[in-house]
C-alpha cells in the first residue's frame, strides 16, 4: 500500500492496451458494490497522478453512476423504495421539481449514498442528461480537492518539511471552508 509502487503501478497498468477499460470497469465494479465515492476517489489518487488520474476517476464513476442508474430504470420505483428503507419519496418531490438542481446539490452534499442516488434516479425516471451533467458538475470539485488533499498527504509523508506541511495544512483549510460554504449556499435548495 506504499504511496509510491501504487502510483507506479498505475502508470504501469494505463500503459496497457487494456489498461484503460479495467481501470473504467474497476470504477463501475466498486459503484455498483457500493462503494463510498470518497473511497473511490482516495484509491484513485493513490494509484494515479493528479491531472490525469482525476479524469479517470471521474470517468469511471460517472460510468458506474450511468449503470446503476440504468439498473434503477429498470427495477421499479417501489423495489429501489425497498433498497432504500422508504427513504425515496422526500427525494422524489425534490427530483421531479428541478432534477438537475437536486443532482448536483445531492452530488456536491453528503445528502445520500452515491449508489442510493444513481439507483433512485433511475427509478424515478430522471431525465439521463440532467442525472449526467449534474453528476458531472457535482462531482468535479470533490475528486480535484480529494486528489490535491491525498497528493498533499502523500508528499509530507514521504518527504516532511515545513513546505509540505503548509501545503497539506493550507489543502485541509481549503477542504474546510468549501466544504462549509457549499453546504451553507446549497442547504436551502435540496
Amino acid at each position: 500500500m506504499d504511496p509510491q509502487s501504487l502510483s507506479a503501478l498505475g502508470r504501469e497498468l494505463l500503459k496497457t492496451p487494456l489498461g484503460p477499460l479495467a481501470v473504467v470497469g474497476g470504477y463501475v465494479l466498486a459503484v455498483m458494490a457500493g462503494m463510498p465515492i470518497v473511497v473511490l476517489v482516495s484509491v484513485g489518487a493513490l494509484i494515479f497522478p493528479p491531472w490525469p488520474g482525476v479524469a479517470w476517476c471521474m470517468l469511471g464513476t460517472i460510468v458506474g453512476a450511468i449503470v446503476t442508474y440504468g439498473i434503477g430504470r429498470y427495477a421499479s420505483a417501489d423495489t429501489v423504495e425497498g433498497w432504500t428503507q422508504g427513504k425515496l419519496a422526500p427525494l422524489a418531490r425534490h427530483l421531479e421539481r428541478r432534477g438537475l438542481v437536486t443532482v448536483i446539490t445531492i452530488r456536491v452534499l453528503p445528502l445520500a449514498p452515491f449508489i442510493v442516488m444513481n439507483l433512485s434516479s433511475g427509478a424515478l425516471r430522471v431525465r439521463l442528461r440532467d442525472y449526467v451533467l449534474g453528476t458531472f458538475i457535482g462531482l468535479i470539485p470533490a475528486h480535484i480537492m480529494l486528489f490535491y488533499f491525498v497528493d498533499s498527504l502523500s508528499r509530507a509523508w514521504q518527504k516532511p518539511s515545513l513546505s509540505t506541511f503548509v501545503g497539506l495544512g493550507a489543502c485541509v483549510l481549503l477542504l474546510g471552508v468549501g466544504f462549509w460554504l457549499l453546504r451553507k449556499k446549497l442547504k436551502p435548495v435540496a
